[in-house]
């Protein structure tokens, strides 16, 4: 008895652990200067009542298959990405909704990202900010203004 409730304490606390970043370039991590940073606002919680993933960028998926088991997550909390034009899908679950977001962005060097959401009225918004800004930046995947 004593062996499961240890066991249950080290999955409690594994879940509280803040996922790292997840590269999405092949190499060495760049200097900070050199690529894109991409994180959730608020990194989602096991136990949470509302969360954000990233569970794609460019169609490539974030986790591996085992990665969110102890987590939850259905994707990762933050990625880093070369400069230049990225799509992803982003997952929010929150007080009875799940919504799949798929958003487009040109990512600057250097710059830093935060995806957001909030339920507004009887719907709900997700979108990507320039965090030193706060500005809106890119725009949903397909749509009449996304760079090819």
């Amino acid at each position: 008895m004593r062996r499961i409730a240890v066991f249950l304490s080290v999955i409690a606390l594994a879940a509280c652990v803040a996922a790292p970043v997840t590269q999405l370039y092949p190499g060495p991590t760049l200097a900070t200067s050199q690529h894109v940073l991409v994180r959730v606002d608020q990194p989602g919680r096991a136990f949470a009542s509302e969360r954000v993933d990233i569970q794609q960028v460019d169609d490539k998926a974030t986790l591996s298959t085992g990665e969110g088991i102890f987590s939850s997550a259905s994707g990762a909390s933050a990625v880093y990405v070369l400069p230049g034009k990225h799509t992803l899908r982003l997952r929010y679950r929150g007080p009875g909704a799940a919504v799949t977001a798929n958003l487009w962005f040109v990512g600057e060097a250097g710059n830093s990202y935060v995806v957001k959401a909030g339920q507004t009225g009887d719907g709900l918004k997700v979108w990507l900010e320039d965090e030193k800004t706060g500005k809106p930046v890119g725009g949903v995947r397909g749509s009449a203004d996304e760079p090819k």
